[in-house]
């Protein structure tokens, strides 16, 4: 819908710069659509979003950085400092990180923007509070945790969960050492669940099979069988579940 009045029009806008900010002071970077998704405009609607973007770029606030690949070139959005100084606040308790294109990683860029989609599907049904396992604030908010999770986010009901973004699979070794480590998360009261998701139906079922061939897994540094309580707080997820549904009723 058109809106005609110019003062209407420019606090809408401010207010998607400020959650474009926002958003990047979390993720540092990210991907055209899944900002588009992030700020609310249709999968049609390319035009305004650029304008915003070149808006923010113009002022200095975000770059725009091209990643060439095998079949067709990535564009990412990434916070400068400038940016930065507009939405840090005293509650932060460490300086974000700015976007520097030098330290891009190619092997985690995809599961950087995997990551953000799970964050947008669990924010869509009413999650908040989210706090990225990558940056430093997490062993600030969570100290002691030997693995960090993906992600962090306080679900509609109350509910904090870990999420883990599952695009490949680990060792099952691997595996007991991470539930492990969850379970003393738990136990310290950090969060209530771990939700792993996945891209497909076939890497969840794969997943599970791991997950089922677990007998033994430590908690509170003595050997528990993994089943009962202890196997109900993983979840296995696909995300397109998660676009549908919260985790627990999907």
């Amino acid at each position: 819908m058109l809106i005609h009045n110019p003062s209407e029009r420019k606090k809408i806008a401010d207010a998607r710069m400020l959650t474009l900010l926002n958003f990047l002071k979390d993720e540092t970077w990210s991907d055209f659509s899944t900002l588009r998704r992030k700020l609310g405009f249709s999968d049609s609607a390319h035009s305004p979003l650029y304008k915003l973007l070149n808006k923010a770029i113009q002022d200095g606030l975000i770059i725009k950085h091209v990643i060439p690949e095998t079949t067709r070139k990535t564009a990412l959005w990434g916070i400068t400092m400038q940016g930065l100084s507009r939405v840090v606040t005293q509650d932060d308790p460490v300086f974000p990180a700015y976007f520097e294109p030098s330290k891009l990683s190619y092997q985690t860029l995809h599961h950087h923007l995997f990551n953000q989609r799970i964050r947008l599907a669990l924010e869509d049904k009413g999650g908040n509070n989210w706090c990225n396992g990558d940056r430093k604030a997490f062993a600030v908010r969570f100290p002691g945790v030997r693995h960090r999770p993906d992600g962090v986010i306080t679900l509609s009901n109350g509910a904090i969960v870990a999420v883990e973004a599952e695009r490949t699979l680990k060792t099952r070794a691997r595996y007991i050492n991470i539930i492990s480590s969850h379970l003393s998360a738990i136990d310290a009261g950090y969060w209530h669940y771990a939700v792993y998701a996945t891209p497909n139906e076939t890497t969840r079922e794969s997943l599970k099979r791991l997950f089922d061939g677990i007998r033994t897994v430590e908690r509170k540094n003595i050997p528990v069988p993994f089943s009962g309580r202890n196997r109900e707080r993983f979840l296995l997820r696909t995300v397109d579940e998660l676009e549908r549904s919260t985790p627990e009723n999907s």
